[in-house]
Formats: structure tokens, sequence, C-alpha cells
């Protein structure tokens, strides 16, 4: 592949804010495609106001567009018609060859421009949109519940649907939001381009030793160190893990729980591991910028993601994997996918306090007595991020989607 493509993405957030795996997702697709010399605009939510309309960054050319967040219809309606607005004067200064969609309020609003309807379209499902709000009722004053809550979800609906249906070609991190495609879609596999989400593994990797950066850290050098950064609301199931540590402590009293990330339900949480008893257990460090991520995860002896649901992937996994960082994981949604051909004994039976204490208590006793099995542990999740979730692999597979949709193949080639 020697040409270049003209790529247009369209997403409801900016790489300017690293929230979460969506605007990880895009971004590193955005930058490495332009690495490999491709030309890539990108139209995005602004992300706060006083962020710069238009900016180059890493050879990609970003046009914010505004967001009016008054209510939660206007925060929906505005997102999809500033969209539209942004791609169409895009379009009108430059011809693009794939329109590349990564949320449906965006995604909408580019497909309600003429000349949109008429480039190849990839569409990026990361997890289905109506469910996240339902998910998310209470977090912000845009998430409501009650008769509007229901019309915000209705209307998500509509707008995914209509995305999904447009679209030449839709990609999936696992074969969990495949599935997912059929039972609320009915979309069918042969529509779906299978492209895991990754991690950057030049900047996630082991540390050559855990003590120099505890001590950077602030954190204890002789205690079990356990990991976990989330948004810290509901469906992270965090308050279940902070109920596990009731029972591991009776087994493991040492341990200390460092748990990064902000969110609506802070407060809440803090109350909890206190009435616990769990004041010295469990430490909030707040928001962590992204470049102290790796640093956290190399420290720790063990990342925990204790999803309750709607689990569309997880790169916090496969980063803490590439740092050689082993995570225990809940049954749900694509983590089994990246945890059970690792080792099995990294998949809890089940989202509950008890199975939570029952596998942290197996993999601490683990780590402590046999101390050679451990480190030999570490090194499989490398090797498992590098065979499997790395960037480069990831976005090589994206490219030559890409030119498919240009060059007017819109089938995935035969297995083989």
């Amino acid at each position: 592949m020697t040409s270049s493509i003209r790529i247009l993405m369209v997403s409801d957030v900016s790489p300017l804010t690293i929230r979460g795996g969506a605007e990880r997702v895009l971004w590193e697709e955005a930058r490495r495609l332009a690495q490999r010399g491709h030309r890539i605009r990108l139209a995005c939510r602004q992300p706060s106001p006083d962020a710069p309309s238009a900016m180059e960054l890493d050879g990609v050319f970003i046009r914010h567009f505004p967001h009016d967040r008054r209510s939660p219809w206007q925060a929906l309606t505005s997102a999809i018609r500033q969209a539209r607005n942004a791609v169409a004067h895009l379009l009108a200064e430059e011809p693009c060859d794939v329109l590349y969609l990564h949320q449906p309020l965006a995604g909408r609003g580019a497909l309600a421009v003429s000349a949109a309807r008429q480039i190849p379209c990839l569409y990026n499902f990361l997890s289905p949109s109506p469910l996240e709000y339902s998910s998310r009722t209470g977090m912000t004053s845009l998430h409501r519940g009650g008769l509007r809550g229901r019309g915000a979800q209705a209307l998500l609906w509509w707008v995914e649907r209509a995305c999904l249906s447009s679209a030449e070609r839709i990609r999936v991190l696992s074969r969990f939001s495949a599935d997912q495609l059929w039972r609320l879609y009915r979309i069918t596999a042969d529509r779906l381009e299978l492209i895991p989400g990754a991690a950057d593994l030049a900047r996630f990797h082991p540390a050559a030793t855990q003590e120099a950066l505890r001590r950077r850290l602030h954190l204890p050098l002789d205690r079990p160190l356990l990991f976990s950064v989330r948004n810290l609301e509901a469906r992270m199931g965090l308050d279940t893990l902070i109920r596990a540590l009731t029972c591991l402590r009776h087994s493991i009293p040492e341990f200390l729980l460092t748990i990064g990330g902000t969110g609506s339900r802070r407060e809440e949480l803090e109350e909890l591991a206190q009435s616990l008893g769990l004041r010295d257990h469990v430490r909030f460090l707040g928001y962590l910028p992204d470049s102290d991520l790796p640093s956290y995860y190399q420290a720790s002896d063990l990342f925990v993601l204790p999803t309750r649901e709607l689990e569309g992937f997880g790169l916090i996994a496969v980063e803490s994997l590439a740092c050689g960082t082993p995570v225990l994981g809940t049954p749900v949604g694509a983590i089994p996918e990246i945890l059970q051909p690792l080792d099995p004994s990294l998949l809890m039976r089940a989202a509950t306090p008890e199975a939570m204490a029952e596998s942290l208590a197996a993999l601490l006793h683990r780590m402590r007595e046999t101390p050679d099995d451990w480190a030999r542990l570490r090194a499989d999740c490398r090797r498992h991020a590098e065979s499997d979730y790395g960037w480069e692999a990831a976005v090589s597979r994206l490219e030559a989607t890409l030119f498919r949709l240009k060059e007017g193949i819109v089938s995935a080639p035969a297995p083989g």
C-alpha cells in the first residue's frame, strides 16, 4: 500500500482531553494514520470553551465544533447540528476518500450532509449509546431519568441505528460487541471488521524495578499493591471491589488498593471504605494525568478490573498487561476475551464481593509463595500484549479496511 487516503474522522470526543477509551482509540488511530502519510482531518466536539476552534497536532488537522450543554435535549441535538455544520465546511474546503465516524451524535450530523453520503463510510462501534446513557443516569445534569431520560434514550436508539444502517462497514473491538450489534440491531457479521483496541507498547512497558517507582509515587515498598483506574461511577463496580476487601484482609491484611479517577460516586465510595474499616487499605488518587498512568501500572502488583456491565473492550487491561502487571477482571463484556487466553485464573468466577475476594487472595498468595511462577506470569502478560494488542498491528488492520473502502470494496477479505 503506497498511496495515501484522505480520511475525515468525526467524533463526539476530542483528543485534547483523554478521559477514557473513546478518546484514546480516536487519537491513537488518527495520529498513527497521519504518521503513515495519510491526510487526516478530525471534526470533534469542543472539550472546553477555551479550546481552539482549529489546530494541527502531530500531523492531524482538528476542527472543534461547539456544544450546547444547557439541557439534555440541547446537548443531544446541538451535537448533531454542529457536527453537520463542521463536516459540511470541511468537505467544501477539501474532499475526502473515506468517512470514519466514531460516535452516533456527531456521526448522524455528518451523514446529514449530502456530500458525506456519497463517501464510503466506516462506523466505529464502541458500545451501545442508549445503554451507556442509561448507565450514566445521575452522573451529570445531562443524564436524566424519568420521561426526559427515556426521550433521550429514544433519540439515541434512532441516531445510532441510522449510523449503523448507513455505514458500509462497522468496526468492533471485540466479539462481545459483535454479539451486541446482532442482539440490539440485527447487524450481521459479514458487515463487521473486528479490530481490537491496543496499547502503546513503547510507552507501556515493564519497569526495571518497582522500588524506585514506588518511592517516587509515595507508595509503600513492603505491601502488596492493587491498582484500579476508572470513572468513579456505578457500572465500574468499584463498590463491589471495596466490599471484597473486607474479606481479603482476613487472609492478607497488609495490602493497599489505590484507585485513580474522578466521578460522581467518589464521596460515596470513600464513605463506604471508611464505614467498612478500610481507611488504611484504600487510597483514592483522584485524577491521574495520562502521562502518569504507566508508572502506576508498573509500580503495582495487580490491576483490578471490577466492571459490572458494558465493557466493550478494556484498554486499561491491555495497557496494564503491556507493563507486565497481571489483570484480574470480572467475566463481563469483552474482559474474558483478553484474559482467558493468557491465564484463566485472571478471570473471576462472578462479579460479586465473594468471588473478587477469592480471586484476589489466590493471586496474592501465588505472588508471595511462588515468586518464580509470578515472574513468569508477568513476562507472559507482556508477551500477550506484544503478540495481540499493539497499536501498530491494530492500525495496519484499520488501514487495510480504509484502503478497501476507498477502492469501493465493501466486503471483508476471505479468511486465510
